[in-house]
């Protein structure tokens, strides 16, 4: 992932920014045309191997992570105010490097089933679409229209959103923008993310067991930055699979977030 020039810390986007259709349902529309066309993402061939004759088939969940990463860091750039947004353009590079590791027939998965690999990439891929799908559109459509007009379009029940994130956006017009992006990542976690846990127990239990076996390893701590490294990693204290940890941990990463980029 190519370095990106540093995001504003002082401007803001309360105005929009992008195409704003005049009819709400199809402002959000817009938004949600987007990520079904990035949902429908299959997997890609790169690599051409020149022994073999062939290329290397890249699996769908990368692709489409790439392109998630990349609407992230659109939309932070658009609307900088939005430090969940902002933080969200960090994780989801860390959640493609992820991924890739998952894909790499080197790897050893110290007391790992034989299925583990292709089941972690699933389970990714799973929780990078859910929250994609959940939290960008209505963020996104903010952007384009700007945050007063996305909550007048609210008020005026043109379009449904969930509350915490019009209560999310309420905060980031008044200022308050370290709480509107901790009222997004409760969201995020407790109602989001917790379902994929649901459907992936085993396999997010193998990813903390691993931890246990090889410190080395990790793979529930990541590091607030837009390359795959392992150094500067963020602690996570508590389980991956118990919500209030990954709010708390959460939390954490928004501070590093805020020291790298010089947010007060």
């Amino acid at each position: 992932m190519p370095q990106d020039a540093p995001l504003s810390t002082t401007s803001s986007s309360f105005s929009s920014v992008g195409t704003c259709p005049d009819n709400c349902e199809e402002a959000m529309a817009q938004a949600h045309d987007e990520v079904n066309q990035i949902r429908r993402q299959g997997p890609g061939a790169v690599d051409f191997n020149m022994a073999e004759g062939s290329y290397r088939e890249v699996p769908a969940e990368v692709m489409r992570n790439g392109r998630i990463t990349q609407a992230y860091s659109d939309l932070a750039r658009d609307m900088p105010e939005n430090h969940w947004v902002r933080l969200a353009s960090y994780v989801s590079v860390q959640g493609g490097c992820a991924m890739r590791q998952f894909t790499n027939p080197s790897q050893n998965w110290p007391g790992a089933v034989s299925d583990f690999p292709q089941n972690g990439l699933a389970a990714l891929g799973d929780a990078n679409v859910a929250i994609f799908e959940s939290i960008y559109p209505p963020n996104r459509m903010a952007a384009n229209c700007g945050i007063d007009r996305f909550l007048e379009c609210v008020e005026n029940g043109e379009i449904e959103v969930n509350e915490n994130i019009v209560r999310a956006m309420k905060q980031m017009r008044d200022g308050d923008l370290r709480r509107a992006a901790n009222t997004i990542a409760r969201y995020e976690q407790e109602e989001v993310v917790q379902p994929v846990y649901a459907r992936w127990p085993g396999t997010f239990q193998t990813m903390a067991a691993i931890d246990t076996v090889n410190v080395f390893q990790d793979m529930t701590s990541i590091p607030i930055a837009r390359t795959c490294t392992r150094d500067g990693l963020v602690p996570l204290e508590g389980s991956i699979s118990n919500p209030r940890d990954r709010v708390d941990y959460y939390e954490a990463l928004l501070n590093e977030m805020y020291r790298i980029e010089g947010i007060n």
